[in-house]
């Protein structure tokens, strides 16, 4: 029969062993499926509908858009990896200038700092302000850059967490123009 000192440390040992698991199941990074599960909700569904406020002021409805293929991108300016693709989402807005619309979201910033971020970067596509985080929420957005790739008839066709490259939003683009 184990002493009592022997009872101790198999006691903090299976504490230790406890602990540890859980900590490792509480911290774990999700898997991609995970990741893509939380976004993959809205893929092949109607983009829920919004209005938000441009940087100029003026009001924009997603409704509005029907028609055309459009890309919604969630980004804030402190967020590196969403400066990275702000070059290549240019580039494609400007081979595109017809039947391709971008709506970058800002997520809670102030209009000065999201004006400075979009000289900077010379963006000539609509920044929206989503000042509340509203717009945000309604689209389940777990990190930041996210993006979705919407048809013509408004139905969500490809989603991405994480910053894109040209030759990913050249492909989506070209994919969805196809489509009637």
């Amino acid at each position: 029969m184990p002493g009592v000192s022997q009872l101790k440390w198999y006691s903090l040992i299976a504490s230790i062993a406890i602990l540890g698991g859980a900590w490792i199941h509480l911290t774990r990074v999700p898997t991609t499926d995970q990741v893509i599960a939380n976004v993959a909700a809205h893929v092949d569904f109607q983009a829920p509908d919004f209005t938000l406020s441009t940087l100029d002021g003026k009001s924009m409805a997603l409704k509005d858009l029907r028609g055309q293929v459009v890309l919604i991108n969630f980004w804030a300016t402190w967020c590196q990896p969403c400066r990275a693709e702000m070059q290549d989402i240019q580039a494609a807005y400007r081979q595109h200038p017809e039947g391709f619309v971008v709506l970058a979201i800002n997520n809670a910033e102030g209009d000065i700092v999201v004006r400075n971020f979009a000289n900077e970067f010379q963006l000539t596509f609509p920044i929206l302000l989503d000042s509340d985080s509203a717009v945000t929420r309604l689209y389940r957005v777990q990190g930041l850059p996210t993006s979705y790739f919407i048809d013509r008839s408004g139905i969500v066709r490809a989603a991405n967490i994480g910053a894109m490259n040209r030759a990913y939003i050249q492909a989506q683009i070209t994919s969805l123009s196809a489509r009637q």
